[in-house]
């Protein structure tokens, strides 16, 4: 049997259990966040005692949450419980309001220990081009970086005002770290030689390769990340990207550059003169 299949059969009543009320969800993740008093769960959501009373009993009967003098809290196994259905709660609510741009790309391309923890992007929001502004996106993306330290970034294309974007970050004392494909590593080599070799001795700056084919663009800094898709048609969306500025996220990202940059190799001379041969 299919192991997701499998695992529901076993737990397909526990699931039923935490998701078919709303009055039950309500409690669990109010009390994951703060333990509270009968007055306060009326307070908060205007339920009446005789419709919170039971709810609460059901949930300590699982052991998911106690009662102590007069307020309620969850136990060490509720906070497990809580959690885990906070982040399908995120994650869903993320999929439905950024919709078009989950459904209109590649995303399958995300490693899979990253694609299982994507409720860590839930805090973001869409920076889309529009027909009067046809570089939003790009704008947007450039001023967010102006007073960052740190930037690492991995791209499988190359835009034109990227080297010199790169180069002013690494003159300015920017920490850069960039990870390209041999594709675009043969464009740098051969477009902006100049540049490259302006930067390459710069101990704030690190240029690696990677032999994959990498489909996701992402740039990930101490304050934000800005996260790209290729759509199913086979060409970049340079108008639609993904932004966050939320811990997790960053976290996430930084996760994932470190995930690319292990699987990468420095740059050598002799790459360039081979691929430009």
């Amino acid at each position: 049997m299919i192991p997701g299949i499998d695992s529901y059969e076993g737990v397909k009543e526990e699931l039923k259990f935490l998701t078919t009320s709303g009055v039950r969800i309500k409690l669990l993740i109010s009390l994951n966040n703060e333990n509270m008093t009968m007055d306060q769960f009326r307070d908060e959501f205007g339920y009446r005692t005789s419709t919170v009373l039971p709810v609460l009993a059901e949930l300590k009967s699982k052991d998911l949450i106690y009662k102590d003098d007069r307020q309620y809290g969850v136990t060490p196994y509720g906070k497990l419980i809580s959690a885990k259905l906070i982040d399908f709660i995120e994650t869903l609510h993320m999929f439905k309001t950024q919709e078009r741009f989950w459904k209109t790309h590649e995303t399958y391309v995300i490693p899979d220990l990253f694609f299982r923890n994507i409720g860590s992007l839930s805090r973001s929001t869409i920076i889309e081009d529009m027909p009067a502004d046809l570089f939003a996106t790009h704008r947007h993306f450039t001023e967010l970086l102006g007073d960052c330290e740190v930037v690492n970034g991995v791209t499988p294309f190359i835009h034109p005002d990227f080297p010199d974007i790169f180069r002013v970050f690494v003159e300015s004392g920017v920490v850069v770290r960039l990870i390209v494909t041999y594709p675009v590593l043969k464009l740098m080599c051969d477009r902006h030689k100049d540049v490259m070799q302006h930067v390459a001795d710069l101990q704030n700056f690190s240029l690696r390769v990677i032999n994959a084919d990498v489909a996701v663009a992402f740039t990930v800094t101490e304050k934000l990340i800005s996260l790209g898709f290729f759509r199913p048609d086979g060409t970049y969306d340079y108008g639609m990207d993904l932004i966050s500025e939320d811990a997790a996220a960053i976290k996430w990202g930084n996760a994932l550059f470190e995930y690319y940059w292990n699987q990468s190799a420095d740059v050598t001379e002799q790459d360039c003169t081979r691929l430009r041969d």
